[in-house]
């Protein structure tokens, strides 16, 4: 019996450890002093841009996002999609960032 129990806290201690370790949220750190053009490099392609590319190929004065939770349509209503903001000065470098709703719901 103390096998049985020492292995399902093994199992959960092991399950514990591997959701920890994935962690796939965006933190701030990530992204400030950075241009749009580096971020999308190491990230990939934004999820929700709000004005097009300049010449430079930056995103500058505006906001541009990455989805952190999907949709979700269930029994008693639909949660909106949650977006990580990055907000891009003149120069086209990331200067704060938050969460929030994709305009235009």
């Amino acid at each position: 019996m103390k096998k049985k129990i020492m292995m399902i806290f093994i199992c959960f201690f092991v399950f514990l450890l591997f959701l920890v370790g994935c962690d796939d949220e965006y933190h701030e750190d990530q992204f400030l002093g950075k241009t749009s053009a580096e971020i999308v490099n190491e990230f990939g392609q934004f999820d929700c841009t709000l004005v097009p590319l300049d010449e430079d190929c930056l995103y500058r004065n505006c906001r541009c996002g990455y989805t952190i939770k999907e949709p979700q349509v269930g029994f008693l209503g639909t949660s909106p999609e949650i977006l990580f903001f990055i907000y891009f000065d003149e120069n086209g470098i990331a200067v704060s960032c938050d969460e929030g709703y994709r305009p235009g719901g």
